[in-house]
């Protein structure tokens, strides 16, 4: 006798569409964002449509979460896996947050924007954000095991 995989029953709705399709386009507002500002010195960053474009992602992320929330009850079957993606997408809005917030150019105290460190914090905002769309996948198809995801 073999042992076969049982499959439950998947997560369908318009919940669940909706944050795969944020998880979708998140990563490429990230990188239309990272495009604007490439070939920018940090002192040509102080311009409201950096904050806009920031403040856009940091929505989607924010409904994102709001989602996952949503979606995670405590006695379902994909409730490790949904917590697994809410305690990855929790705070991850807050650098992007923060460096809005420094580039204000109606903002008293200005920094200026390390390209280096503020692409790695991208970085790692799209990894998580990849990740949660592999679990999101996955409860979508009835699989609430969140092994081999990175």
């Amino acid at each position: 006798m073999g042992s076969k995989k049982k499959f439950f029953e998947p997560i369908t709705g318009t919940n669940i569409n909706r944050a795969i399709d944020l998880c979708k386009s998140t990563p490429e507002k990230l990188k239309k964002f990272q495009e604007d500002i490439r070939y920018l010195d940090s002192n040509q960053l102080f311009q409201k449509q950096f904050i806009h474009q920031l403040l856009v992602i940091v929505n989607d992320l924010e409904e994102l979460n709001q989602l996952l929330l949503i979606m995670a009850k405590p006695k379902d079957i994909y409730y490790s896996s949904l917590r697994t993606a809410l305690a990855w997408i929790n705070n991850i809005s807050n650098a992007l947050i923060i460096t809005g917030y420094y580039l204000d150019p109606e903002n008293k105290y200005k920094r200026l924007l390390n390209k280096h460190s503020f692409g790695f914090e991208i970085n790692l905002i799209l990894k998580k954000v990849d990740s949660v769309k592999q679990i999101l996948e996955r409860i979508s198809k009835g699989d609430p095991v969140n092994r081999r995801i990175h």
